[in-house]
């Protein structure tokens, strides 16, 4: 691996630390700290009711927090099992607690993509500049290589076509075979772009962690400060988040959660150098601070509607991502946030139903501490359904992993095949507007559907069996 040396001067840092003061002595303080109401003796069971049945089986002693906050009416935390499974002989068995805090994972994304907002509001930068206007010359021409200009937007959706560096098997090994090495941004996109590009930017989309490995770079590059000092100085200490950071050791401090691979065999990658992270999934929070972020980034708090504004815009390459926000359709309602792994499963979203349980919808936030939970059937599904009013769905829910449903091809052009491990009731199909487009029982395990009459576009899927209900995405060409 190479180094790189930014070329910011010494004037121009500064400068751009002068203006980042100013910033922050103009932000605006705001805590849902001060809601203190709690919900109804039925709803707390119930949520506590959810948690308790949704850890994953094939670990011993796997465990999930769980945290729920409705704007102006009540919020909800809680937990259950275990945050250190005691896989390792040094760390014995810890139970979880409603304020444990996690590796949240890509939910770093979120707030890296905040801060080149704020980065954008503050002059510094265009997001439809160049990425060449800010890093070096030979980083651009001789590393990634694309062949087209990539511009800071293309990163921040993930159209930019650069390799995504998880995906990078010798890279990869390398980690897991030395978690605690420090490793570099340069380490980072060269693992991602070595790989060569995967397409022209802006001509599709491809999810890279590469990606915002370049944008952390960006940061430091038109701030002049680090890249988790600006983050803390923009997001973490405005909002008070107490138990918000970016770590700077391998083993995190207080109470955490643990992080659980299977590969095969059962892996503890709870300690692990951050330097790996860096950018993309480096952050550390808890339910409750997430919560506090992420309803404050909606409210306006953070960045300005305009800026928000674009966060949420999806490209049309993208299909159903923004600026470091992942659109989902949950029930006919926008479901929208970002999930995260990193040997765990973390979730972090916005559903905005209208019920009289939550009439400003609802922020929710969670962390299970082993990779690839099953989150949508486990809590997404069950809690939307019980605020909005769905007991039924949430009461008789069916603990049921065998339950497992694809669709091909993908994308579509006249027909879509679906076949399921269970026999499916039903389905529902929504576009992207949130607007339903068909809904057919089927009883049958197979299902054939004509999409001759369909517009192309992204469209999700939901397919139930008995109680359980898969949620899949599907693009008609």
């Amino acid at each position: 691996m190479f180094l790189i040396i930014p070329h910011c001067s010494f004037e121009k840092k500064n400068m751009k630390k002068s203006i980042l003061s100013i910033s922050l002595i103009a932000f605006v303080l705001f805590s849902n700290k001060s809601i203190s109401q709690t919900p109804s003796t039925y709803i707390s069971s119930s949520l506590q009711n959810i948690v308790d049945n949704c850890l994953p089986l094939g670990i011993q002693n796997s465990g999930v927090v769980m945290g729920v906050h409705v704007p102006g009416e009540w919020s909800w935390y809680g937990s259950s099992g275990k945050a250190i499974s005691g896989m390792h002989p040094l760390y014995p068995e810890t139970n979880t607690t409603s304020s444990t805090k996690f590796r949240v994972g890509s939910i770093t994304k979120t707030m890296v993509a905040t801060c080149i907002l704020k980065l954008e509001e503050s002059g510094l930068l265009n997001i439809e500049d160049p990425i060449s206007n800010y890093l070096r010359t030979s980083l651009v021409n001789d590393t990634i290589l694309s062949s087209g200009i990539v511009k800071i937007r293309h990163l921040l959706n993930h159209t930019s076509g650069i390799a995504n560096s998880a995906d990078n098997l010798t890279c990869q090994n390398d980690v897991l075979n030395n978690p605690l090495n420090p490793y570099s941004y340069e380490d980072a996109i060269y693992c991602g772009a070595s790989q060569g590009e995967v397409f022209p930017p802006e001509f599709a989309w491809a999810y890279s962690n590469t990606n915002y490995s370049i944008l952390a770079m960006i940061i430091e590059e038109v701030s002049g400060l680090s890249y988790r000092d600006y983050l803390t100085q923009t997001i973490i200490t405005p909002l008070g988040l107490q138990n918000t950071e970016i770590p700077l050791n391998s083993e995190l401090n207080g109470d955490y959660m643990g992080c659980y691979w299977n590969i095969g065999n059962w892996i503890d990658l709870s300690f692990i150098h951050p330097s790996i992270y860096r950018g993309w999934a480096d952050i550390v929070s808890n339910t409750n601070d997430l919560n506090v972020f992420y309803e404050n980034l909606l409210e306006g708090n953070i960045v300005t509607n305009s800026s928000l504004d674009k966060m949420k815009l999806i490209d049309p390459a993208s299909f159903d991502y923004g600026l470091g926000l992942d659109y989902y359709v949950l029930g006919g309602d926008d479901y929208y946030g970002h999930s995260g792994e990193v040997a765990n499963t973390s979730g972090m979203f916005y559903s905005n139903i209208s019920s009289d349980i939550a009439p400003n919808g609802y922020y929710i936030s969670y962390n299970f501490n082993v990779q690839g939970a099953d989150m949508s059937n486990l809590i997404d599904i069950p809690v939307y359904d019980l605020l909005n009013g769905n007991i039924s769905n949430t009461t008789n829910l069916i603990k049921d992993n065998s339950f497992d449903v694809s669709i091909y091809p993908n994308p579509a052009t006249q027909y879509l095949q679906i076949k399921s491990t269970k026999q499916l009731d039903k389905y529902w199909i929504y576009d992207l507007s949130s607007k339903l487009v068909k809904t057919e029982v089927i009883n049958s395990i197979n299902a054939t559907l004509n999409l001759s009459q369909y517009q192309k576009g992204l469209y999700f899927i939901h397919l139930q069996s008995k109680h359980q209900i898969k949620t899949l995405k599907f693009f008609v060409k």
